[in-house]
C-alpha cells in the first residue's frame, strides 16, 4: 500500500487528485501540504480543506499544512483564467465545495511537518517501502524540504506532474508548475531523489469528455450530491480550457501524477537527462529533455511518455463515487 504524501496547489485538477489519493484502494493519504500556484496559498489552503470535508477524508488524512506563499527567488502567481478566482470556482462563479470549519495546521512549518511524517512512516516499514511524495503544483515546497533536510531524498520517491517535452500551456515551451517556480525544480531535479515527471504530453490524453461525466453522474443514489459537484468542477474546467486552449475537452492533468504514484506499471516510461530553463525570457521554465542522450550528461528524471487513459478514468471514477458516498453532502 503506497504511502502518499501530496503537496498541492488546488484547482480542480488537484481536487481530483486529492480524491484519487484518498479513495484508492491501493493508498493512503498521510497528509496535504499546499503551496502558491493555480491560487494564493490561502485559497489554495481553502481549497484544500474544502474538498477534504466535501469528501469525508477530513478524519484520514493528517491535514492541511500551509507552505510557500510565493516561488523562490520570484513573485507569487496564481491561475486565474483557468481555475477563477478562488482557485476552485464552479460554473456560477462561486468556489464549488462548501465552507469548512476544519482548521489549518499551521503551527509548524510545513516542511516540518513533511519530514517528520515522512521519517516517522518510512522507519515504520523497516526503511524497506518510500513514501510517495506526489507534487502537483510548483515544486517549492519540495525544494525547501530537500534543502533543509537533505536525508529525506532516502525516504521518498518524488512523483511531480509538470513540465513538457514540447509545447507549453503558459508559454511556447512552458509548462505553468516548472515555469512558477524554475529554481524550485531545478533543485528537485538536480537532487538524489528518484524524481519521476509527468508532462503535459502524457496529461493531456487524460480528458474529462462528455462519455467520461456519463459515468460519473452514474454512480451510487448517496453519492448525488457530492458527484453533482464533480460534474460542475469539469464543466466549468471545460469552459475555461476552451477558451484559453480551444480544448474541446478539459485534461485533468494532477490526479496523473497520483495514478503513476499508485499503478507505475499503467505508464511508460524512460529515463532522461532533464534540466530547467531559468534565464532566457523566450523559454523560461522549460523542461529540457535529453532524449537521445546527446549531453553525455547522467540521466536524472524517469519522465512517463505514455498512460493507460482506461484504466485511469476506471479508478478516478471508482474514486469520485466512493467519496461521494461517504461524503456529509447528501441529496
Amino acid at each position: 500500500m503506497p504511502d502518499i504524501w501530496l503537496d498541492c496547489d488546488p484547482g480542480h485538477d488537484d481536487a481530483a487528485a486529492i480524491i484519487l489519493a484518498g479513495y484508492h484502494p491501493g493508498s493512503r493519504l498521510l497528509g496535504v501540504s499546499t503551496v502558491n500556484g493555480n491560487a494564493s496559498l490561502h485559497n489554495a489552503t481553502q481549497n484544500a480543506l474544502r474538498v477534504l470535508s466535501a469528501a469525508g477524508l477530513d478524519k484520514d488524512v493528517k491535514g492541511v499544512f500551509p507552505g510557500a506563499s510565493k516561488p523562490l527567488v520570484r513573485q507569487a502567481a496564481a491561475c486565474i483564467m483557468i481555475h477563477g478566482s478562488s482557485g476552485l470556482d464552479g460554473t456560477d462563479g462561486q468556489p464549488l465545495f462548501p465552507e469548512t470549519d476544519l482548521p489549518v495546521c499551521d503551527q509548524e512549518p510545513a516542511i516540518c511537518a513533511m519530514y517528520q511524517t515522512i521519517k516517522s512512516t518510512y522507519s515504520s516499514t523497516g526503511s524497506r517501502q518510500k513514501v510517495q511524495l506526489v507534487c502537483t503544483g510548483p515544486l517549492t515546497n519540495a525544494a525547501l524540504l530537500i534543502s533543509v533536510f537533505p536525508d529525506v531524498v532516502e525516504m521518498v520517491d518524488i512523483v511531480l506532474m509538470g513540465g513538457s517535452m514540447a509545447e507549453g500551456n503558459t508559454g511556447p515551451v512552458a509548462e505553468f508548475n516548472i515555469q512558477v517556480d524554475p529554481e524550485a525544480a531545478q533543485i528537485v531535479f538536480s537532487s538524489a531523489a528518484h524524481v519521476t515527471l509527468v508532462p503535459l504530453q502524457v496529461t493531456h490524453t487524460a480528458v474529462a469528455t462528455e462519455a467520461v461525466l456519463d459515468r460519473i453522474k452514474a454512480g451510487p443514489p448517496p453519492a448525488a450530491a457530492f458527484l453533482r459537484i464533480i460534474v460542475d468542477m469539469l464543466t466549468f474546467f471545460a469552459s475555461t480550457y476552451r477558451t484559453a486552449f480551444g480544448f474541446p475537452d478539459p485534461p485533468v492533468h494532477d490526479p496523473c501524477a497520483v495514478a503513476y504514484a499508485l499503478r507505475p506499471e499503467l505508464f511508460q516510461t524512460k529515463r532522461m537527462r532533464v534540466d530547467v530553463e531559468m534565464a532566457s525570457p523566450l523559454s523560461l521554465g522549460q523542461t529540457v529533455c535529453d532524449v537521445w542522450g546527446s549531453t553525455g550528461r547522467p540521466p536524472n528524471v524517469n519522465i512517463a511518455l505514455s498512460m493507460d487513459v482506461e484504466q485511469f478514468w476506471t479508478d478516478m471514477i471508482a474514486a469520485f463515487h466512493l467519496a461521494g458516498q461517504r461524503s456529509p453532502l447528501k441529496p
